[in-house]
């Protein structure tokens, strides 16, 4: 492995882990927990990642250049596979920038949370049914309590 193909590789790990975690801190709380950090990243790194799509299209077309100019055999597969590695890595850097764009903009036009309603309380002649719990995390407590 040369030296570009692991800067490649570093920052093809980058741009996956930029994604990753705008994709997972979305519905924590906090300033750098909204929906909108977390929007704005995921757009950055989708621009990021189709800038590296189109410097690795440039690289194909060099490559493929290239390849229909060799002399032998041998450079002209080698030249070939260089084409086609890059081709794949537009095509695995283009679906990453595809994903990220659209989780952006899902961030950044979604709503934030809404506030929840009060837990309800009911007395039914004497008893009384306080309800309480997680409602999103779909659990439900009951208290019942006498007053006779």
């Amino acid at each position: 492995m040369s030296a570009e193909d692991n800067v490649n590789y570093r920052r093809l790990l980058l741009a996956l882990l930029l994604t990753l975690v705008s994709l997972g801190g979305a519905w924590a709380e906090g300033p750098f927990f909204s929906k909108k950090f977390y929007g704005y990243t995921a757009l950055g790194a989708s621009g990021w990642l189709f800038s590296e799509v189109y410097a690795a299209r440039q690289n194909a077309n060099d490559a493929y250049d290239r390849y229909k100019r060799a002399g032998t055999s041998g450079d002209a597969q080698t030249f070939y596979d260089e084409s086609r590695r890059f081709d794949t890595r537009v095509v695995v850097l283009g679906a990453l920038g595809v994903g990220a764009l659209t989780w952006s903009v899902r961030l950044l036009r979604g709503e934030e949370r809404k506030q929840l309603p009060p837990p309800p309380s009911l007395q039914i002649k004497g008893v009384d049914i306080d309800i309480g719990g997680d409602l999103l995390g779909r659990r439900v407590q009951m208290t019942l309590k006498k007053d006779f």
